[in-house]
């Protein structure tokens, strides 16, 4: 019997995927919606044993689990992957009033290749037709976190254009194929082995084809065939951090954005010289996305534990509304507060507070905060500010920056 050349490329990926150093389970049961709702609840059991041990869901509560997760956009799919303190949940009003209602975790941002996050791989699970005039589809292969659908990889052949995979992820999301548990996705691949690309997921009317991203490695040597591609992205840890934390929902646009690669090492970069306490600098070409960039920077320098504040710095000349409104936007539906800080009293009182969070402030305040500080001014506040461990970065940065 000839096997389809999709299919071999499909068993060489997922072999893949399982093997070395990979931390992917192939779940060659899971067909069928059901059965990824079955396997779904039980992870999510298996993660909430001290609320779930003496009663488990029921039927009717697991259908209201089901609603919250049936999500009208990948936007609010991603919205509700932002958590409470970077922890994904669903409320539960229990059947048994007793009870009361319960709030049980469903995927960690930072549990990444730890305990309670599972990685699992599908591939064929049947898709049946919404409208009568479509059809019946079997999706080449998904990557589920913690039981939920976060990437679908489309498949074609060397001998067809990767485009092709990209026009089937517009026709499945035009025919519905992408509801129900699928409605979780964060990010789709397509690929014909030699010619791969990645992009957020979005409706199919949003999917353009000029967002698709090639991936480069650290020396910006291209990535474009599968099986190295699936080495640097797809493995764990960089699939989980690929959907949890290098993605950015932009509230103005109601849309999701993935990072381009050089964003990501760049952002890779800066986190281990810090760790180092060595300073560094990241050189941006105009149109790079020098905005996003920073915000990430700032936002993911919060995740090391002796980092207290975060300050992004910029230059009263260039601090234009495009980029503070930029901040604002992508800071919305994050887990971390972006503060603008109006008057040097704000921006003292800002550093002194006790939360972690991202300060945007310009050097001009900095400046005078520190002039009043040799003054004699805030001197409660001054102390403690001294001894904040804290990471700058500035915008536009260049030699006049001291």
């Amino acid at each position: 019997m000839q096997v389809k050349p999709e299919l071999e490329i499909e068993k060489q990926l997922i072999n893949q995927l399982v093997t070395g150093e990979s931390q992917w389970t192939y779940r060659e049961d899971l067909k069928t919606e059901e059965q990824l709702w079955d396997n779904f609840f039980e992870k999510l059991a298996q993660n909430n044993v001290a609320l779930l041990a003496d009663h488990p869901l029921t039927e009717q509560e697991k259908r209201q689990i089901q609603n919250q997760l049936n999500f009208v956009s990948y936007y609010d799919a991603a919205k509700w992957l932002v958590g409470e303190n970077g922890i994904a949940k669903v409320e539960v009003q229990r059947e048994d009033a007793s009870l009361g209602t319960i709030r049980l975790s469903v995927i960690w941002r930072d549990n990444i290749a730890a305990g309670k996050s599972s990685y699992e791989v599908v591939n064929q699970v049947q898709r049946e037709k919404v409208n009568p005039l479509d059809q019946d589809r079997r999706l080449d292969v998904t990557l589920l976190i913690n039981g939920l659908p976060m990437i679908q990889i489309e498949l074609k052949s060397s001998q067809a254009a990767f485009i092709d995979a990209f026009h089937q992820i517009k026709k499945y999301d035009r025919e519905g194929k992408f509801r129900g548990i699928y409605s979780s996705l964060q990010m789709f691949v397509v690929t014909n082995k030699v010619d791969t690309r990645y992009i957020a997921a979005a409706r199919e009317n949003k999917l353009n084809k000029q967002f698709l991203t090639k991936w480069v490695d650290k020396d910006n040597h291209p990535v474009t065939n599968l099986t190295s591609f699936a080495h640097e992205v797809l493995s764990i840890p960089r699939a989980h951090q690929m959907v949890m934390q290098y993605s950015v929902i932009d509230d103005s646009k109601k849309s999701l954005i993935l990072l381009r690669p050089y964003q990501i090492h760049a952002i890779e970069a800066v986190q281990e010289a810090s760790r180092r306490q060595e300073s560094g600098y990241v050189w941006h070409t105009t149109g790079s996305g020098k905005t996003l960039t920073s915000y990430k920077v700032a936002r993911n320098l919060l995740q090391i534990p002796s980092i207290q504040k975060t300050i992004f710095v910029v230059d009263r000349r260039d601090l234009d509304q495009q980029t503070t409104s930029s901040f604002l936007s992508y800071a919305t539906n994050d887990v971390i507060d972006i503060d603008e800080t109006d008057n040097t009293h704000d921006l003292v009182k800002r550093l002194g507070s006790n939360d972690k969070r991202v300060v945007v402030t310009t050097i001009q305040k900095i400046t005078t905060m520190m002039r009043k500080f040799d003054q004699g001014l805030y001197q409660r506040d001054a102390d403690k500010i001294k001894g904040l461990r804290v990471a700058f970065v500035v915008d536009e940065c260049h030699r006049a920056v001291t």
